[in-house]
């Protein structure tokens, strides 16, 4: 007979894994929602913007942003990858409530974005000097060298007080940065097109980006100060060896992911401008714009549930990690299978209206662009929860077999395949390095158990996701001759509604779908519970709620 004390500690802590799932259901939808609608309205804001910008400046100034941001992304790695390693070390602290710990990686936090906004500010200055290597057709353009350092300063001062951010990120609290982000970036965007159709002066419109990212992590560190009052208290103890210990290990982990990042992404872009030109990186960036901002969206889901999965990995047993990371990634590839082929179908005439026919690509690269996004996409799940776990030291070879494979790649293919072999060097990296290993180390590291169930969803999966857009991509070929606005409705109806019905009629008997119905369900209920709470009589005194730090 079982022992009654023994049945109710089991209960209790039943009831209390029950509670902590609730808890990090609702955060994680809230940051979810928040996200997802300032994202898009961010986006929208952006497009036009970039609307605007081509159509009072000259197509120079767009390859010259472009090129830009590429250099500047490679003085990221200043940054050394000391967010995310705090970040990681802040899901205990912050689970069993350990506000001495707290204060102590924010302070290690403080000094450490100091010094990296101060390494951006003197390193961008001194590679102001040889923009003519950097760049291979210099646009005959006035004070080139000032609108770098424009650049240079945007990226410099967004380290000064964005730390704090991370804290509530850490916390699961993200919507608060979100809202802040979202709104600071919707004034910028609205302030440059003012700018630009009165002035049509380039250097206002940096200006506008400089103030929007200043004020913005000004606002965000205030916030963070109304949530956590007590990270104003001077006694800060000193950080504990073994956790010094594992940080410094998780920043040399991240620091060569962070040079895999350079070779995946911005350095393919230099690339073509070194073999190409700056008209094929202008037309080049145009789609990548498009496929960036739409992975700026549906990342917004990942980053928001990311600090509820280091939650989950602190508090739950490892099979019921694994559970929520398979319905995770199926939620992943439902995703990315009603993004990718819409987009797939809608390029050339969204770009059409967009920008114009003199903007359009051809159509086997378009192909290979959208394919190129939906690969790097249906990394999302094992990357949050590698990031969740922590495992930067462990992953560190992949980062360097991808960087090396990749830069190879590029080089070897640009020179003759142009524009097409970036791709075709981004994607075939991205199936037998980034998804192959990544997906191993987690499973070796993070589940201890065969990857071989995750590998054959994989498959499973992208074998019917690129069916259904081979198939819609066919069908909307066939259509008949319409208007743009006619024809963009036409083709968004069909290849949603094709790719959904198919999706749902294989995979709605697995048991992945069943557990991302169940977590989806909680989350509606949960939400809807809070949403109908009737308020206490009496409430104890307590630190600001979060909810009020917006008002």
């Amino acid at each position: 007979m079982a022992d009654p004390q023994e049945m109710q500690t089991e209960g209790a802590e039943e009831l209390a894994s029950s509670e902590r799932s609730r808890t990090r259901l609702v955060a994680s939808a809230k940051n979810v929602a928040v996200a997802w609608v300032g994202q898009a309205f961010s986006v929208l804001l952006a497009f036009v913007a970039r609307g605007v910008f081509a159509h009072y400046l000259a197509q120079d100034y767009l390859s010259l942003e472009n090129t830009f941001s590429n250099v500047l992304t490679i003085l990221s790695l200043a940054e050394l990858g000391v967010g995310s390693a705090i970040v990681f070390s802040l899901y205990e602290p912050l689970a069993v409530g350990d506000k001495d710990a707290v204060k102590s990686l924010m302070r290690l936090f403080r000094r450490a974005y100091i010094a990296i906004g101060v390494t951006v500010a003197v390193v961008g200055l001194g590679l102001s000097f040889y923009l003519d290597f950097l760049i291979k057709d210099m646009p005959d353009l006035p004070n080139i060298r000032l609108y770098f350092l424009c650049f240079v300063a945007n990226t410099s001062v967004s380290y000064f007080f964005s730390y704090k951010g991370l804290l509530l990120g850490a916390d699961q609290k993200q919507w608060i940065v979100s809202i802040y982000t979202y709104a600071f970036q919707a004034a910028m965007s609205i302030a440059q097109i003012v700018v630009l159709m009165i002035t049509r002066s380039y250097l206002l419109f940096l200006v506008c980006m400089i103030a929007s990212t200043l004020l913005q992590n000004i606002c965000i560190s205030i916030a963070t100060d109304r949530v956590y009052p007590y990270l104003k208290e001077k006694d800060i103890k000193p950080i504990p060896k073994d956790t010094s210990h594992v940080i410094k290990q998780n920043i040399v982990g991240l620091l060569i992911h962070r040079i895999a990042g350079i070779a995946s992404t911005p350095l393919s872009s230099l690339a073509v401008s070194m073999f190409v030109g700056a008209r094929a990186i202008a037309l080049f960036g145009n789609y990548m714009m498009v496929t960036n901002a739409i992975s700026r969206i549906i990342q917004r889901f990942f980053d928001a549930i990311t600090a509820s999965i280091g939650n989950l990995k602190v508090t739950e047993s490892e099979e019921r990690s694994h559970q929520v990371f398979l319905a995770t990634f199926l939620i992943n590839a439902c995703i990315y299978a009603g993004i990718t082929v819409p987009t797939l179908c809608l390029f050339d005439p969204v770009v059409e209206v967009w920008l114009g026919a003199d903007y359009i690509l051809p159509t086997g690269t378009v192909v290979l662009v959208v394919v190129l996004f939906y690969l790097k996409g249906m990394r999302s799940t094992v990357l949050s929860f590698t990031s969740a776990y922590g495992l930067f030291w462990q992953t560190k070879w992949k980062a360097i077999i991808e960087t090396v494979v990749m830069v190879a790649l590029t080089f070897a293919l640009v020179m003759d395949l142009e524009i097409d072999g970036v791709l075709w060097a981004g994607i075939l990296s991205n199936i037998f390095v980034s998804t192959t290993i990544e997906a191993y180390l987690q499973y070796k590291y993070g589940f201890h158990r065969s990857p071989k169930r995750y590998f054959a969803l994989w498959l499973i999966y992208t074998a019917v996701i690129l069916g259904i857009g081979a198939g819609c991509f066919v069908l909307c070929g066939m259509l008949p001759p319409m208007g743009l606005a006619l024809t963009i409705i036409v083709r968004l109806f069909l290849s949603v509604a094709i790719t959904v019905a198919v999706f749902a009629l294989i995979f709605h008997r697995t048991a992945e779908w069943k557990e991302a119905a169940v977590m989806m369900g909680g989350i509606k209920r949960s939400l809807l519970a809070k949403l109908h709470r009737k308020p206490k009589q009496e409430e104890p005194e307590r630190e600001q709620d979060e909810d009020d730090v917006v008002e």
